[in-house]
Parts: C-alpha cells; structure tokens; sequence
C-alpha cells in the first residue's frame, strides 16, 4: 500500500507541476476518463472515448499511466495505427503520466507499443479541429462528461481524485 501511495504522489506531482507550468487555455482530456491510460475493457473503448470529445487546438490529452507498464506510441497515418506498427513513429512517450499539448488541426494517432496492447484496443484515434467548441451551457451528473472542460486548477483537483482509484 506504501509503494501504490508513493506512486500515486509521484504521479500527482508531475501532472500538477505540468498544470502549473503549462497554459491556462484550452481543456484538458483525461484519455480514458476514469479508467486512464490501461488495457480497455473492450476493443472499442478508447473509440467509445474519443467519439464523445471535441478536440481542439490548444487542449492537452492526459495520458495517466504507469511507467514501465504501459506507454504511448504515435504514428503519422491511419494506415499505421491499423497495424499497431512500429515503424516511422512519430514520438515515443514512455514516462507516466504524459500530457501532449495539441498545436495542430488534423487526425493524431496513439497506441501502446507494449506487447499485444495495441492490439486488443490500447488505441486512440482524434481528430483536432482549428476551432474550440463552445463551452457546455451547464455542467451534467455524467462523470465522462464532467472530466472534459476544467480550467488548470480544477483539472488538478480531478487528477488527484482519480489518481486514489488507480
């Protein structure tokens, strides 16, 4: 229980210092909502995810997960991400957790390069548009739709939350 609180301080420390370092604009997704950065439950997950965000250009995606575990992978092409291929990647990221600033529209692709993970689902395909929607009129009882639109600091407070279920 020592190792799991230690790690999850660690954890809670690295997101914070990037919370505080990075920009105030833009919103931040947690990848994964609750579950994080993890072998889905199913092989549509992560698309399941990814099908009910709109991603713009200054949101950061958050990658929570342990490194030496999981990591991310990204490719340049739909073609790459199909195959899981380790080929011509474009950036390797390997030490948890991992928060990517998104600068240009266009489709990203991710995946876990670790064993067979990309595989059984471990994938994420986005599109990030030139524009950010509106913000939402209200906040829902939706718990997946009550992690996407936070400023810096409530995205802190989320990320610790979550962190004591990992």
């Amino acid at each position: 229980m020592a190792r799991r609180s230690q790690h999850a301080l660690l954890l809670l420390s690295a997101v914070m210092a990037s919370l505080v370092a990075g920009s105030t604009a833009g919103v931040y997704h947690i990848v994964g909502a609750g579950k994080g950065w993890r072998l889905p439950p199913n092989k549509t997950y992560y698309e399941d995810w990814a099908r009910t965000r709109n991603i713009s250009i200054g949101d950061k995606l958050m990658f929570l997960y342990r490194s030496g575990v999981y990591n991310i992978v990204e490719v340049p092409t739909r073609a790459r991400f199909d195959e899981c291929s380790m080929s011509n990647i474009t950036n390797r990221y390997q030490s948890g957790p991992t928060i990517i600033e998104l600068t240009q529209p266009g489709p990203r692709y991710y995946f876990d390069g670790v064993g067979e993970h990309c595989e059984v689902g471990q994938k994420l395909a986005i599109n990030v548009s030139a524009v950010a929607p509106p913000p939402p009129d209200a906040p829902t009882s939706s718990s997946s739709v009550a992690l996407i639109y936070y400023p810096a600091g409530l995205a802190a407070g989320l990320v610790s939350a979550l962190l004591m279920t990992m």
